[in-house]
């Protein structure tokens, strides 16, 4: 683990680390000259923020009310750590009653046990590269979780690596997602594989969409076509996660640059939508406009409801890794 007080300011061949602190707490920044990346290894290795550097443009949604802060596991993420970024869900994204022995009734927490701990941080440095390795252990499980983020000088792409290790002597059931809440605004393009068809994990208000399951993106919701993003008052939220995907990819379209993910979706099979479009927040308030991109494995969102009703979810034997990756790219617009 390195601790935040030995990060010196140190710059390669266009690409540069450098430490500092976000409402108190220390953060780790990576600059390609392309990209700038900062993580906070306190609040659960949070992605805090993904800027691209030519445009200005700041990918990833901040919350303006709830403020960063340690909350005890067991803490509901919605309404105290609901703070924008980028987290991991696992093994679980809603909270829920393990489903499986020998742990069957144990407490997953709300999105996971991932967000409210400390992340251990390794950082690797190559010629022209820097490597930010984040490790977390089990709460409820016996598990060991590694993320690692590849950033290469000059470049606009990010390399994300996960790998779970079942450290216990029986085999677990799982389901993982991507959480990186972005930064939307009216017009985007939301773009999906066309072949892929989604399943309705809910929708605000009640009733907003009749087919709960075999839905193509983008659907008609009301009066709003969501071929683009509507107003920032149009009231609506939906929570979509696909059936497995032939090919693993999805983009975010605005007018001055792409927000796009790649992966092999063999290893990664599917894509959750979170579209909070001016209807839902989960401190009361007035509602959030922001969107989930989220590469994700198993049914969405409770693994409860994985195992028992939709019988698509994850199992890794003791002794056993399983790995996967995923790769961002800030693109331009030409």
């Amino acid at each position: 683990m390195c601790e935040p007080d030995i990060y010196a300011d140190r710059v390669m061949t266009s690409i540069s680390i450098s430490r500092g602190s976000d409402s108190g707490f220390d953060t780790v920044e990576v600059n390609t000259s392309v990209l700038r990346l900062s993580l906070i290894p306190e609040l659960g290795g949070k992605i805090s923020s993904l800027r691209d550097e030519r445009t200005g443009r700041e990918w990833l949604w901040r919350n303006p009310r709830l403020p960063y802060r340690r909350v005890p596991h067991g803490s509901s993420y919605v309404q105290h750590a609901d703070t924008g970024g980028w987290d991991e869900c696992f093994p679980s994204v809603a909270q829920c009653a393990y489903p499986s022995p020998p742990w069957t009734g144990e407490p997953i927490q709300d999105h996971g046990e991932l967000w409210s701990q400390v992340a251990e941080l390794e950082i690797r440095e190559g010629t022209d590269s820097v490597t930010l390795a984040t490790h977390w252990r089990g709460v409820v499980l016996p598990n060991t979780f590694e993320r690692t983020i590849t950033a290469r000088a000059n470049s606009a792409t990010l390399q994300l690596e996960y790998t779970i290790k079942n450290t216990g002597d029986a085999a677990f059931d799982w389901i993982w997602s991507a959480h990186p809440l972005i930064a939307i605004e009216p017009g985007m393009q939301v773009l999906v594989p066309t072949k892929a068809r989604f399943n309705l994990g809910g929708a605000f208000p009640p009733g907003l969409v009749r087919e709960h399951t075999n839905l193509a993106f983008p659907l008609r919701v009301g009066v709003f076509d969501l071929t683009e993003l509507p107003p920032t008052d149009a009231g609506i939220a939906l929570k979509l996660w696909s059936d497995p995907l032939r090919d693993g990819w999805t983009i975010l379209r605005a007018a001055d640059g792409e927000f796009r993910m790649r992966w092999d979706a063999k290893r990664l099979p599917q894509l959750g939508l979170w579209l909070n479009l001016g209807m839902w927040a989960g401190d009361g308030g007035a509602p959030y406009y922001n969107l989930g991109l989220e590469p994700c494995i198993g049914a969405q969102d409770s693994l409860a409801e994985a195992v028992t009703q939709y019988r698509l979810f994850e199992r890794l034997d003791a002794a056993s890794r399983r790995s996967w990756s995923l790769e961002v790219e800030l693109a331009g617009r030409n």
